[in-house]
């Protein structure tokens, strides 16, 4: 149960950090401008939401997975009796609600259900660590410390110009009403092409595993995301931002790429030919800009 614990935290934190990031870059800009161009519009709407100091947030998903039956019977036998949940097609259903402040603050409760399961936990950014409650003894742990983030050889950043710069199709959509709590807004659709963001974001970075660079490549080019923006028509702030992803991974291909390190210390084995199916439907709403926020790092162990 450790593991699938494990996996479901990385799940949920990296859900949630893939939509704040691209929240705070920003990937719209108003239509009321209509001299600008949308790219041009876009850079006005990362500039505004660049001056935010803080904002609040409220977001669900669903996430769909597909595994192979004989990776299941596995992972249920390490999980005995509280694996009786897992499915080869399981669907998890998500309720984030929390708030971000500069330069990297971030608390958020998560709620995700699946199937008769319902997981609470907590997860809290602040000082450089990366922080979560242990849905299971309800007392806090560390993902990475302050000191895991020290100083050394740079890392691959994902910036906002690298998402326009290599978008695949930007298109302005034109609802009716076109208002979100009251407030006008414009709608954009944007597909990132996600090879060429990958291959700028990691341009600068040698490769030190070139097969797990090339394993990476390969899952990008069977996935698709689309990108849907509403923001404010006045003050260029980002009010929503919903996301559709759809992913096929293969997972013995990956396993191999990356030395099978993960599947042997969880003491499971990828059968060879092994595919896995994701799809994403996520929905973020930001709003109570640059309103009073207090995030601290919790005492790990309390």
């Amino acid at each position: 149960m450790h593991i699938l614990k494990r996996a479901v935290k990385r799940i949920l934190v990296g859900t949630l950090a893939v939509g704040l990031l691209s929240a705070c870059a920003g990937v719209t800009a108003p239509a009321a401008a209509r001299s600008e161009t949308p790219q041009q519009s876009l850079s006005t709407t990362g500039k505004e939401m660049a001056k935010l100091q803080s904002a609040r947030f409220d977001l669900t998903g669903t996430v769909t997975l597909t595994l192979p039956q004989q990776l299941v019977d596995q992972l249920k036998a390490k999980a005995g009796s509280q694996g009786s949940f897992l499915t080869s097609n399981m669907t998890v259903q998500l309720t984030i609600s929390g708030a971000a402040q500069k330069p990297d603050k971030l608390d958020a409760t998560i709620e995700a259900k699946l199937g008769g399961l319902t997981v609470d936990t907590e997860v809290i950014a602040a000082g450089g660590g990366l922080y979560y409650k242990d849905p299971m003894t309800l007392k806090w742990e560390a993902i990475t410390r302050p000191h895991d983030n020290a100083s050394g050889a740079s890392k691959p950043k994902l910036s906002y110009q690298a998402v326009l710069d290599t978008a695949k199709s930007l298109t302005e959509i034109n609802d009716q009403p076109s208002t979100i709590n009251g407030v006008s807004v414009d709608h954009y659709r944007i597909v990132p092409d996600l090879v060429k963001l990958f291959a700028q974001v990691t341009a600068d970075h040698p490769a030190k595993n070139p097969q797990a660079m090339a394993a990476i490549q390969a899952l990008l080019q069977n996935a698709s995301l689309t990108a849907d923006v509403w923001t404010g028509s006045n003050d260029h702030l980002i009010r929503r931002l919903s996301y559709d992803a759809d992913v096929t991974a293969d997972l013995s291909a990956l396993a191999s790429a990356f030395g099978d390190k993960a599947t042997s210390r969880a003491g499971f084995t990828i059968p060879a030919g092994s595919t896995a199916h994701l799809t994403a439907h996520v929905v973020l709403n930001l709003h109570d800009f640059n309103s009073k926020v207090t995030i601290k790092a919790p005492t790990v162990g309390s």
